[in-house]
């Protein structure tokens, strides 16, 4: 466990939402910055056709796994 989340004092609401705001803020200006970095998601219209069931693992474990 981080050291920091573990001997953090509780945040109001009022300072998590503050912090979130600028957590995304920061994210979304990096992202600009470097479009390259981002993930590209792939789509298929809907009711048209669908994913198989490997493309499931194989898109999100680099996603959710990094």
């Amino acid at each position: 466990m981080d050291l920091r989340l573990r001997f953090r004092r509780t945040e109001t609401h009022e300072e998590m939402r503050q912090r979130m705001v600028a957590e995304t803020s920061a994210y979304l200006t990096e992202c600009l910055q470097h479009p390259e970095l981002a993930t590209h998601i792939p789509m298929i219209p809907a009711n048209s056709d669908r994913f198989p069931p490997s493309f499931s693992m194989s898109f999100w474990d680099p996603v959710l796994l990094d």
